[in-house]
C-alpha cells in the first residue's frame, strides 16, 4: 500500500511539473548546450606553451529575500557560495569498470595480516546462545516497559510488538542454530586469501590472533577487521536521536578522542598504502563499529564513519553537503539527457586510533581521459533563475510541504549553503559518464503541514548537527539544467 500511494504522489509531481513554454527550460535537459560546450576546448594540456586559460569568477555570498514568493511557497537566499580558488572547471570522461577476485585479494593482502585460518561456519553453538539470550533480554524489557504503561524516557528498551505465536516462533528459530553450529569454528588452514569466492562472506582467523570479515561482488568490497558476521557502522549523524545506543542498559556506543582531522589523515594515508589516491572525504559523522549476529551485536571500536569521493583535477566530487533527506529532481528515467540512475564512485570507512577497520567500496570506475580543461560555466545570474525557477515551478506542487486544504500558510524555505562541485551526469547515448561541474544547493524547509507549530528557530538549530543538511537541489553549471540524482548519492 505504501509503494502504491509513493508512486501516486509520484506521478502528481510529474504531472504538476509539467513544462509550460516559458517554463520549459527547468526539465529539458540543456538542450545539448552542455554537449556544444564540451567540444568547445582549447588544447587540453593545460602545460602547453603560450595557453592563456581564462580564470572563472563567482560571487562569495547570495543574499536575497525573497527570491521567490507565492500563496504557496516563499524562499529566501541566505548563504555563502563555495568555489575552486583556481577558478578552472575540467571536465572528465569517466567508465564504470567490475571488481574482480584477484583485486579483492590484493588489497586484503595489504589490509589485513597474513590469515592462518578461514571458516564459513561463522557463529557457534555460544555464540548463538548469546543472540539468544540477548533476545530473552530484550522481551522481558519490552514486558515490563508495557506493564509500566510505555511511558518516554526508556531509552534501553525496544517494542518488540510481536504476538506470542511470533516470539516462539523466534525462539524455535534460535534453538534451531544453536542444535546445527559447530561447538568451535570449523577452520581451514590457508595462507592466502585465494579462496576467496563471489557474494560469498568469509572469515579469517589472522596470524596476529584477530578476525577479518570479507565480502565482495562485481560493483563492491567489504572488508571489516575484529568482525566474523555482518560488520556494520553505527552512524551518529544517522542514529543521534536514537539514545537506546548510547544510555541504558545497552551501552553499545564506544566514544572517541579521535578528532575529524586525525580520523580524515589516517584514511587518506592507508588508502594511499592500499594504492587509492586521489580521493577526499565528503562527509564525516563520529560513529562506532558493530559486530552483528542474531539478537546479539558485539561492540568493535569508536571512530569516524568517513565517505570519501574521487577528486577530479584536484576538485572533489560533492564537495558539499549532499548527504540530505531528499531532492529535488526532475523526469522519469533515461528519455532525458544526462537523467539516468548513477553509481557513485566512493569508499565508506570506519576510522578508529588503530586505523582504517572497516573498507567497503562500491561503484568502480576508471578515468577514461580529459575532456575540457576548463568548460565555459553559465554566469551566477543565470544560474539563480534556474534556481529561482526550478523552486516556484515544481516545489510547491510537492503537497507533503504545501497543502491549503491542511494548512493554507505558504511553506518557507531558505537556500543556507551552496557548492560548486563535481557530480556525475550520463553521457548522451553512451554508457560512459561526464565528471561535471554542478552548482549543489542546500536548502532548509519550513512546513506547517508538516508541523503547524514548527518555527524557524528550531530548524536552523539542527544546521550544526552531523547529518542535518536539509535538502537540496544539483543544478548542472554547464546548461543550468536540473540534475535527476537517480539513487540519490
Amino acid at each position: 500500500m505504501k509503494r502504491i500511494l509513493a508512486l501516486l504522489l509520484s506521478l502528481c509531481v510529474l504531472v504538476a511539473c509539467v513544462p509550460t513554454p516559458e517554463q520549459e527550460f527547468v526539465v529539458n535537459k540543456g538542450d545539448n548546450l552542455a554537449e556544444q560546450k564540451l567540444n568547445e576546448t582549447p588544447d587540453p594540456d593545460l602545460s602547453g606553451e603560450g595557453l592563456t586559460v581564462q580564470k572563472q569568477t563567482f560571487p562569495d555570498r547570495w543574499d536575497e529575500d525573497p527570491i521567490v514568493e507565492n500563496d504557496r511557497l516563499i524562499v529566501r537566499a541566505n548563504t555563502e557560495i563555495h568555489v575552486r580558488t583556481d577558478g578552472l572547471y575540467p571536465v572528465y570522461r569517466t567508465r564504470p569498470t567490475e571488481i574482480t577476485k584477484e583485486t579483492v585479494e590484493n588489497i586484503a593482502i595489504k589490509f589485513l595480516d597474513k590469515p592462518m585460518a578461514s571458516s564459513e561456519a561463522l557463529l557457534t553453538k555460544e555464540d548463538w546462545g548469546r543472540a539468544l539470550q540477548s533476545y530473552f533480554d530484550l522481551i522481558a524489557k519490552s514486558e515490563e516497559w508495557t506493564k509500566a504503561g510505555k511511558p518516554d524516557g526508556w531509552t534501553d528498551v525496544m517494542d518488540l510488538n510481536e504476538t506470542p505465536e511470533e516470539l516462539e516462533a523466534r525462539t524455535n528459530w534460535y534453538m534451531e542454530q544453536i542444535r546445527n553450529a559447530p561447538a568451535s569454528l570449523s577452520e581451514q588452514a590457508v595462507n592466502d586469501y585465494s579462496g576467496l569466492e563471489m557474494y560469498k562472506p568469509q572469515s579469517f582467523m589472522l596470524a596476529s590472533g584477530g578476525m577479518a570479515w570479507i565480502k565482495f561482488s562485481n560493483t563492491q568490497y567489504m572488508i571489516a577487521k575484529g568482525c566474523k558476521r555482518n560488520p556494520g557502522i553505527y552512524d551518529y549523524a544517522n542514529y543521534q536521536d536514537d539514545l537506546r545506543w548510547k544510555e541504558g542498559n545497552y551501552k553499545l556506543w564506544i566514544e572517541t578522542d579521535l578528532s575529524r582531522e586525525q580520523a580524515e589523515s589516517i584514511a587518506l594515508s592507508e588508502l594511499e598504502r592500499l594504492g587509492y589516491t586521489g580521493y577526499a572525504v565528503s562527509d564525516a559523522s563520529t560513529a562506532t563499529l558493530m559486530d552483528h549476529f542474531g539478537a546479539s551485536s558485539q561492540s568493535i571500536a569508536g571512530g569516524w564513519s568517513l565517505v570519501l569521493k574521487r577528486s577530479y583535477g584536484g576538485y572533489p566530487q560533492i564537495a558539499g553537503n549532499v548527504y540530505a533527506s531528499r531532492s529535488l529532481y526532475y523526469g522519469s528515467g533515461d528519455e532525458f539527457f544526462m537523467n539516468a540512475k548513477i553509481e557513485t564512485e566512493r569508499f565508506i570507512l570506519f576510522v578508529s586510533e588503530d586505523g582504517i577497520q572497516f573498507l567497503e567500496y562500491q561503484g568502480p570506475k576508471e578515468i577514461a581521459g580529459l575532456v575540457n580543461a576548463n568548460v565555459e560555466l553559465l554566469p551566477f545570474d543565470e544560474i539563480q533563475m534556474r534556481i529561482k525557477n526550478a523552486l516556484s515551478v515544481c516545489f510547491p506542487y510537492d503537497k507533503w510541504a504545501t497543502d491549503p486544504a491542511v494548512d493554507p500558510r505558504p511553506a518557507e524555505a531558505e537556500i543556507f549553503d551552496m557548492y560548486l562541485s563535481t557530480f556525475t551526469v550520463r553521457e548522451k547515448n553512451s554508457s560512459d559518464y561526464y565528471e561535471m561541474p554542478c552548482w549543489i544547493v542546500n536548502f532548509d524547509i519550513l512546513s506547517y503541514v508538516s508541523n503547524p507549530n514548527w518555527t524557524w528557530d528550531e530548524i536552523k538549530a539542527f544546521r550544526n548537527d552531523p547529518g542535518q543538511h536539509g535538502d537540496y537541489l544539483i543544478i548542472n553549471a554547464v546548461d543550468g539544467s536540473v540534475v535527476h540524482t537517480g539513487s540519490g548519492s
